[in-house]
């Protein structure tokens, strides 16, 4: 493997916990929470990608409201006051217990960090500093940035323009399966976040390695 100069990290499920927020709403949001949350993810990106092919672009905040409507509107969830609780918890994620310590190793190679997101820039800031990972992270990468979001490739080229260095040059590292065969197909150096044995996509775009944890990370851009 060529010699690695920077690592971007997708934010939302990579280094950001976003399965914990909904443990506090199980009570109000009854036996369908944990639907709720999955239709609310599955939306997400849905839309995200929709809107990609219609040449549209909209705040992905705006997009995490339309997608919990829809969620909430299928399982009969119509207390506003909750659905902005839920919206309002997301600000305030924990970060995955091996998401520091990882970051940090590879600031003491001095590799650079960065997260690439469809999240937007200041709801990224505010994450990333409430899950205390704002320190370890070099720059803010957000798809608002270019109108467009991920896996379309200009969203990488974008962060390779930034950051300067080649495609070949740049680990990209995500727990969405769908996100890394963007990036595989751009030309990043892709390694799979794979913590739930989750089955690969069916695309002649493959990881270049997959792992379980990132405490995997420090040894495989070492080599």
């Amino acid at each position: 493997m060529k010699k690695i100069k920077a690592c971007i990290f997708n934010a939302y499920g990579t280094l950001l916990d976003t399965n914990l927020p909904f443990d506090q709403f199980k009570d109000p949001l009854g036996d369908n929470a944990m639907n709720i949350f999955k239709l609310w993810r599955q939306k997400r990106l849905q839309y995200s990608s929709q809107l990609s092919l219609m040449n549209r672009h909209i705040s992905y905040d705006k997009i995490r409201k339309y997608a919990l409507d829809f969620a909430c509107d299928v399982y009969n969830i119509t207390d506003t006051d909750l659905k902005e609780q839920i919206l309002n918890s997301h600000s305030k994620l924990n970060s995955f217990p091996d998401a520091s310590a990882a970051l940090a190793k590879l600031k003491d190679k001095r590799i650079v960090t960065a997260v690439l997101s469809n999240g937007t820039p200041h709801s990224l800031s505010r994450e990333m500093k409430s899950a205390n990972l704002d320190s370890s992270v070099g720059r803010i990468f957000s798809t608002e940035q270019v109108h467009a979001f991920k896996p379309s490739p200009v969203v990488y080229e974008y962060v390779e323009q930034q950051l300067g260095f080649p495609a070949s040059k740049i680990a990209f590292v995500s727990s969405n399966s769908w996100d890394i065969v963007g990036a595989v197909s751009y030309g990043f150096y892709s390694i799979w976040l794979n913590r739930h044995n989750r089955t690969s996509e069916k695309l002649p775009y493959e990881a270049d390695c997959e792992i379980k944890t990132l405490d995997e990370l420090d040894p495989i851009l070492s080599s």
